[in-house]
């Protein structure tokens, strides 16, 4: 009984793991086609939208999207763990242009988010988020994002918001962020720096520091424009 179990649970997870490679790779070739931008990263952690969940092991993070000239665009961004090849996460988002000015307002949803664990279980989320931008000036904006997630197949529902600073010269682009988590009160500041090498390759710094937990983290990825 304990084999057909073994077995069984195999046979599953291996069914997972075929469903979400097809899943991913349908959106992304999708994406690609008529995609106005896609990059891959190999980075030492792993991209979240909480700083503070980053993923402190090696990921190869893709993006996709349609980009944002219309009135609608879409998505994707992927998570796979560098080690085993593993999907760690996908999330497909849809966003809508409400002012398309020096201000820019958009809402979108993240239909569906999946978080992957090492085991192959299976977390899915449902979000919206909104997020606003405006130019103080040619090198520098301000820009706000706020999401609200509540599991699907779980109890987890969260709030996050967060306040960014984008400065840009020469070859440097700096992203500042504050933000704010209603999960266990989790609040702390992020930095990324990006450095442009070329129209292709681009070298990434991430740093957080959660104040609330006093739990530091850093990332370092080579970014590579399709």
């Amino acid at each position: 009984m304990e084999l057909k179990a073994h077995i069984c649970n195999e046979l599953y997870l291996f069914s997972m793991r075929v469903s979400l490679w097809v899943l991913f790779f349908s959106f992304f070739s999708c994406s690609f086609v008529q995609a106005q931008y896609a990059s891959v990263e190999l980075s030492s952690g792993g991209f979240s939208f909480v700083p503070a969940f980053t993923d402190e092991n090696p990921n190869i993070i893709i993006n996709a999207g349609t980009g944002s000239k219309g009135l609608f665009s879409a998505h994707m961004i992927g998570n796979i763990r560098m080690g085993s090849l593993n999907p760690r996460g996908f999330i497909f988002i849809t966003r809508m242009k409400l002012i398309d000015k020096k201000l820019k307002l958009n809402i979108g949803t993240h239909l569906p988010a999946i978080q992957i664990d090492e085991d192959f279980q299976v977390d899915t989320f449902f979000a919206q988020e909104v997020t606003a931008a405006y130019p103080l000036s040619e090198k520098f904006s301000l820009s706000s994002l706020y999401i609200h997630g509540k599991g699907r197949n779980n109890d987890l529902e969260i709030n996050l918001l967060a306040i960014n600073g984008h400065y840009g010269f020469s070859n440097f682009s700096f992203v500042s962020q504050l933000y704010f988590l209603d999960l266990d009160q989790t609040y702390g500041v992020a930095e990324t720096i990006s450095y442009k090498l070329s129209n292709q390759f681009e070298l990434k710094g991430f740093l957080n520091q959660t104040i609330s937990s006093n739990d530091f983290r850093w990332t370092v990825g080579l970014n590579y424009h399709l």
